[in-house]
């Protein structure tokens, strides 16, 4: 289950993303496709520091993930936070629901 951690991003605008397996990559790359597939567009490789991107995301949000602190989303200056908090919490909660479908089975 994915949930946002804290009721407040860093002040560097970081969210950190809970999952079960947080310090495993596969939960990051679920999440990541996941939102892929709601915008419609393709993952983009942003940096090599394991940051990520979707082409067409009006929110210009970046996936980041590493082992210290899972999986990480950075909500770029000029993106209004609390829409992107809104955001985040919708794509975990759609992440959820399909995990939890998927489970059902």
């Amino acid at each position: 289950m994915f949930h946002i951690r804290g009721s407040e991003p860093t002040a560097e605008r970081w969210v950190l993303i809970s999952c079960v397996n947080y310090h495993e990559p596969d939960e990051f790359v679920a999440l990541v496709k996941e939102y892929q597939s709601y915008l419609l567009g393709k993952i983009i490789k942003i940096s090599n520091d394991g940051q990520y991107g979707i082409d067409n995301d009006p929110l210009k949000l970046v996936f980041q993930w590493d082992d210290l602190f899972g999986i990480v989303v950075i909500i770029p200056i000029e993106t209004e936070l609390m829409i992107a908090l809104k955001a985040l919490q919708k794509l975990c909660e759609t992440a959820n629901e399909k995990l939890a479908g998927h489970s059902a089975k």
